[in-house]
């Protein structure tokens, strides 16, 4: 019998810096590529968004997680719908920044540039959604690296893409604008050790929506190979948060969105825009979560038969390749998913968005039953077997590593493994109640009989103390 896994992995990868002393280069200008032709909608629930302010911003990679983006439109006066120059005469009338025209429409011209590397994302604020102006109306769309604009030709800006983006950038996430003011920003960025991270979260936007047609799951695979084959995007929930939020959405600002701004207060402090309501949802899942679904109107944009849940996670569901009965997950420093697969007695390898690694999945070093695993500073994956009481040893490739696998030490039915700060492998055996240690080689560390204490009985789990 087969056994999906629902996993939803971000990682951090740590980039070494590194330089010298000396010689100094002279600085290269970075390289940049131009907005224009990128056009796309502002939509609300029913109705367009007209003569809302647009913003795109770049991530910030240096400056901390919420934190360094930059806006790329600079102030300034244009036409509705993204044309400059524009001249406030007779009922032509001008707008600060780049705002969508009556119909939701807007363009970004060539004025507006971004640099290679930058991930980007638009931010629709305020606007006339049918019945008068909604400052508390913002919604957003990230649509991923400056490098790949050629390939962005339209976007929708509505409550599914508005979903998609925060739950996919949650962790770099900051709202600081207020509704009141008509001030701030949402600001998403990362430290320059986790741009890694970066990337791949707004890799998962794509998985979750599609921003071409504002609709969700992100492009099949073959159009841009974001979902791959055996991957479950949960789309009825996805609709019924965005038809909640679309209850705010289209108002002046007042009744459902004053509900559903308090049913995600966090800690005293309610949001005051549909970003901000979506970010705390995020983050705090479990709060108000049947209340807030309940807030979908009988007119509500999206049909959708999620109507109640214990939480609001997003979970993504992989199957195939390989996973069969999972009894353990790790992720190395790529953001690739390992999967200890007990019942198949082999590891599969996945992708960030679930596409298979290599010729995952790998059976070699005598896998059988694993029943955990973890990787080293290296990429090497480390397998318990508790089906022969071995341990084997994979490289980044998932061929058998030199004298794996490793069958002294007193290992027993291993149950868990974990890497300390010296390379040193440890593992808790359930069979003989005791723990085992291997150096970084597989050497055996612990003796014959591994390590035991007093009270120590039938362990299951092992853990590094760092200090």
């Amino acid at each position: 019998m087969r056994h999906p896994i629902a996993a939803l992995a971000l990682t951090a990868a740590a980039l070494v810096l590194t330089g010298c002393s000396g010689f100094q280069p002279s600085a290269i200008a970075p390289t940049r590529a131009a907005l224009t032709g990128v056009k796309g909608n502002i939509h609300g629930g029913q109705n367009p968004i007209g003569y809302a302010s647009l913003q795109v911003y770049a991530a910030g990679t240096n400056s901390g997680y919420g934190s360094g983006a930059t806006p790329l439109i600079p102030a300034g006066s244009y036409y509705a719908g993204g044309a400059s120059g524009c001249v406030a005469s007779g009922t032509q009338v001008c707008y600060p920044g780049v705002v969508s025209d009556a119909n939701g429409n807007f363009g970004l011209t060539g004025d507006y540039t971004c640099t290679l590397g930058t991930n980007l994302y638009i931010t629709a604020t305020g606007g006339n959604p049918g019945g008068g102006t909604n400052n508390s109306s913002v919604l957003m769309v990230g649509f991923g690296l400056c490098d790949n604009l050629a390939n962005v030709t339209f976007l929708q800006v509505n409550e599914i893409t508005t979903v998609g983006t925060v739950w996919a950038l949650a962790q770099f996430m900051r709202d600081s604008y207020s509704a009141s003011a008509q001030t701030g920003s949402i600001n998403i960025g990362a430290p320059s050790t986790n741009v890694t991270g970066l990337n791949q979260a707004f890799a998962d936007i794509n998985t979750l929506i599609n921003y071409q047609t504002g609709y969700t799951p992100g492009p099949a695979a073959g159009s841009g190979a974001i979902v791959p084959a055996g991957t479950t995007i949960p789309v009825q929930e996805i609709l019924a948060i965005a038809d909640s939020l679309a209850a705010c959405v289209n108002t002046t600002g007042a009744g459902p969105c004053t509900m559903l701004f308090g049913y995600t207060t966090v800690n005293g402090v309610a949001p005051s825009d549909i970003v901000g309501a979506a970010l705390n949802i995020a983050n705090n899942p479990a709060v108000n979560a049947n209340s807030i679904l309940q807030l979908r109107s009988s007119q509500a944009p999206w049909v959708t038969n999620f109507i109640a849940a214990n939480d609001l996670t997003l979970a993504v569901t992989y199957t195939g390749n390989g996973i069969n009965a999972p009894s353990a997950l790790a992720v190395d420093a790529t953001g690739n998913l390992w999967i200890a697969n007990s019942a198949g007695n082999s590891v599969t390898e996945l992708a960030h968005n679930g596409t298979n690694v290599g010729s995952s999945p790998f059976t070699a070093g005598a896998i059988s039953a694993p029943a955990a695993l973890a990787i080293d500073t290296n990429g090497n994956a480390w397998i318990a077997n508790s089906g022969n009481s071995t341990l084997t040893e994979l490289t980044s490739a998932g061929t058998n590593a030199s004298s794996s696998p490793f069958t002294d030490g007193g290992l027993s039915t291993p149950t868990s493994v974990a890497i300390d700060g010296r390379g040193n492998i440890w593992v808790a055996n359930s069979g003989n109640n005791s723990a085992s240690e291997f150096s970084s080689s597989g050497t055996a560390l612990s003796g014959t009989t591994g390590y035991t204490a007093t009270g120590l009985a039938a362990p299951v789990s092992i853990a590094i103390n760092p200090h």
